[in-house]
Parts: C-alpha cells; structure tokens; sequence
C-alpha cells in the first residue's frame, strides 16, 4: 500500500510520463486517455499510483503492431512509473423532461439546435454586477460553437418538447461560452452560460435530495462526456475561471481534487442530471488527456479532466458533480444490446439510446409491425449478444472505420427523423439505400447465410414499396401495415433461428 504522501509524490512524476505517453500515441485513436489513478488487476484498484492508459478497445499483445505496445513501466526522473491499460469504450459528449416553474438546477435544458441536456447550477456574472447566470455546457446552451449571443434557451430541452416549439419554454438567453477547438488542440473546459429571462422563476436550489454547490457538499466539476464504463468532468475552478463567473455561495462552494482523492476506492462524489437523475461515484483518475467524439465526426482533446465511474447517460451533460455521497454507484446502462453494438462497430450507439427508445414507444409501438420487430428483438437478445461475442475479434478495422463514416454521414439526420418524423427536409435517399446495402455485402461475413439472405430480402421488401423519398411519418405508416407484417415474418422464419414472439 502507498500512503498519501506516496501518492502526492507521485503525480507530478506521472504527469511527465502521460505527456510522453500522449505524444507518442495521440494518433492513435484506440487510445482515448491517459491520467494519473490506480491501477486495476483482476477487477480490483490497486492502493499505488500508476499511469492509467484508457483504451476503446484492449488488444492482445501479440496482435499488435511493433511500437504499438504501452510499456509495463517508464522511468521518470530515476523513479519508476508503473503502467496500466484499461478498456472504457470511446468517450463522446452527452446532450441529449417536463416544463418545471420555478425552474431547478438540475434539469432538461438546451439551445434550441440541441437535443437537451441539465442546468448545472447558477453562478454569479463576476463580468457584471455579480448577476445570477445558468451555467451548463458550451454543447448544451452554445449548440457546439454554432450560435449568437442572445440565443434562446429552452426549458425542458428541445429533445422534451414532444417535438412542438413552445415559446413559453424559453427560459435564457445565451451570455458567453467557451469555444471548442477541433481535432487537435488541447481544451480546458466545454462550458457556458446564460441569462434567466427576467420573467422566468429559476430558483438556485437542486431538484430531488441533492443540494445546490456549498460549502458543506462543494462542486468538483461539470460533467460533459462519459461511455459506457466511466464519466468526464471539467475541473470546477477551470470552469470558473474561463467563464468569469464564480458559485453563490463563493468559491468555499467549490474544491480542488487532489492526488488524495484518487487513492482507492476514490473520493465520492454525487450529481443530479435530467437523464439519470441522482447518481453517485467515485473519483478514479485525474490529470486526465481525453479525446471526446462529438456530433458530425468532430473530437476534442481535454486535458486535466476528471474521470470517475460510471454515473451518467446522454442528457447529463452540464451537471454539476459535488463531493459527497455514498459513492456507489450501482450504474447500470440502459441497453446493453446497444452497447455490444457500440463494441462491434465504434458507432456510438449507446449515447443515442434516448433517441432510440423516444421513437421506440412514441412512434414504432403503435404500429403492428412496429410492435412485432420490437417483441422480436427483445425475446432474440441473448443470442444476438452471444453471436456479437463471437465475430468481435473477426471485425477489421477497415469494417469499424466504414461504419463510423455512414454514422458520421446518416446519424444526425436519423436523429432528427427520430425526435420529428414530419420533418420534410429529412427524407430516405437512393444513396440510404445503396449504403444499407454496402453494409449488408461487408457484413455477410459474420453472418449465417440464412440470416444474411434474409437482410437482403427485407432491404428488396422496402425497396420495392417505394421506400425511396419517404420522409418518417410515412415509414410510420409503412410499419402500421398487416400485409407487411406478414411478410417480415416470412423473411423471419426463413432463418430458421429467429423466435417469432406470436408462435
């Protein structure tokens, strides 16, 4: 075991190691972070400082290229710094539910671009008069740079308005935000605020159990990413600084995280977001480089960021994390379907899962094909998971990197089709198609023939129903079709492997 005064010493050194580390492996995009924290063997954090490696995915050492290997150990300074590999998925940015007067901290919000994301607290505008602002996120409140001072903000979030712009939900205006440089140079923090409307009852208290930043309970950070294994967060005194603004209750209500609070199990923290709600975790890392994906294939590098367990899902983003606690977490993702997927692929899938399950019960559950394709993916779940565990290993590169480029070309706009399927400007195209098809040729491979004949003949199925042109409240309607129905359970049954939730 190493004491604290052990773990002080050790940071710096640590830190010097990382820089070396991120220099010589920043191109390679299987390495999402490096930071100073425990290590783990066997599932278990070890009580001695080591340079953690974050990975999207681990890779055998023998199959990987010469130079491509993370050594065991660095030697810094004539100390030496052990080394540690963990496996977290890719980190990407979590925007993502009713109106609340008087406004809380704590809940949906958003610039009306977004989808939504949470009110992390009001602070005080130390640029003027100590006037109270929201403060959240620059990809919640400033649309990820795309915006004007003065924008509205919306409360609940335009993910929650049920798709109908209610003016009555704008609750700010957007004051100043920190921009986000892409691809390369290094951020500090993904923040920004803006100014309640005169009119508007924002009261500074938290929603639920968990209070507002004070002394007693104080703010470490703002949380703005997470995957599937881990949280990001913002240094709270970063986030201060670069804003200009400073807590209510002054900067007794904020605190530093020390090498202190990442020896095991990690200090507890707590946060309260409009997805999750409350949560809590533990402090696992500091020091952090992260690369972060954001929306339309841009990513960000973050330095010094705080990583704690799992405690978020998209639409966290903006939440304030305070000490306090219990610190276990008890996190669960919501579908793990979506996040084998996401290992398979690289695609994000697992951020998108409140867009997936909004369309799921609003739109595809009151259609009877609808209806039967989400019985049948339910009740074929454990083995879709047990077959995904088999073809993992087999999945090139060039397979991932060819998934991630139609998610980067196709999914902002499948999002938007899912949150408001009468959009008109949002219609299937013949290259859609074309793609889809792609994607079945590159996917036969790990697929039994039966199944894969089958994904050809749906693909034949829709074309052949004028798909092309369709905008989402005509696939809607599509879907509501008992002739298709049968149909699809043809093809179903075809395979011989799929259980057909009405036999």
């Amino acid at each position: 075991m190493a004491g604290p005064d052990e773990w002080r010493a050790a940071r710096p050194l640590v830190r010097q190691a990382r820089d070396q580390l991120w220099e010589r492996f920043q191109g390679d995009r299987n390495i999402v972070g490096i930071g100073f924290g425990p290590p783990s063997r066997g599932g278990r954090l070890q009580d001695t400082p080591a340079c953690v490696i974050r990975v999207a995915h681990k890779v055998p050492l023998d199959q990987l290229a010469p130079g491509k290997a993370v050594p065991s150990t660095m030697d810094i300074r004539g100390h030496t710094i052990e080394t540690d590999v963990v496996e977290t998925g890719r980190f990407y940015a979590q925007e993502f539910r009713e109106k609340e007067r008087p406004a809380l901290c704590g809940i949906s919000v958003g610039h009306r671009d977004i989808t939504a994301g949470t009110l992390g607290c009001l602070v005080k505008d130390l640029r003027d008069n100590d006037r109270l602002l929201m403060l959240s996120n620059n990809h919640v409140l400033a649309n990820q740079n795309v915006c004007q001072a003065g924008d509205p903000i919306f409360q609940p979030g335009p993910y929650d308005w049920d798709n109908v712009p209610v003016p009555g939900n704008i609750i700010a205006k957007l004051t100043r935000w920190v921009p986000l440089l892409w691809n390369g140079p290094y951020n500090r923090v993904d923040a920004a605020v803006a100014a309640p409307d005169d009119d508007c009852s924002v009261y500074d208290d938290m929603k639920g159990d968990m209070t507002r930043p004070t002394s007693a309970q104080p703010a470490v950070g703002l949380l703005f990413a997470g995957s599937k294994a881990e949280t990001l967060l913002n240094p709270i005194d970063d986030v201060m600084t670069a804003l200009g603004v400073e807590m209510v209750f002054g900067p007794a209500a904020r605190s530093t995280v020390t090498a202190d609070d990442v020896i095991p199990p990690g200090a507890a923290v707590q946060k309260t977001g409009r997805t999750t709600e409350y949560t809590t975790g533990r402090i696992v890392a500091i020091d952090q480089i992260v690369s972060v994906t954001y929306d339309h294939g841009n990513w960000a590098t973050f330095d010094d960021t705080i990583v704690t367990t799992a405690m978020s899902q998209g639409g966290d983003s903006g939440s304030v994390v305070c000490r306090g606690g219990s610190g276990a977490s008890g996190f669960v993702f919501t579908c793990q379907f979506l996040a084998t997927a996401e290992e398979l692929t690289g695609v994000p899938f697992t951020q998108e899962w409140l867009s997936f399950s909004y369309a799921r019960d609003k739109f595809l559950a009151n259609t009877v094909a609808g209806r039967w394709l989400i019985d049948t993916l339910y009740l074929n779940e454990s083995t879709a998971m047990y077959r995904s565990a088999e073809v993992r290993p087999q999945v090139p590169d060039e397979d991932r990197a060819f998934a991630q480029a139609l998610y980067s070309q196709h999914g902002g706009d499948m999002k938007l089709a899912l949150m408001n399927p009468d959009r008109d400007d949002i219609r299937v195209s013949e290259q859609f198609l074309l793609d889809a098809e792609e994607s079945l040729a590159r996917a036969r491979k790990y697929m039994l023939p039966e199944e894969a004949d089958a994904a050809a003949q749906t693909i034949a199925l829709v074309r052949a129903r004028g798909i092309v042109g369709k905008n989402g409240r005509d696939l809607i309607t599509m879907l509501d079709d008992p002739e298709l129905l049968a149909k699809l359970k043809e093809i179903a049954a075809s395979t011989g492997s799929l259980v057909d939730p009405d036999d």
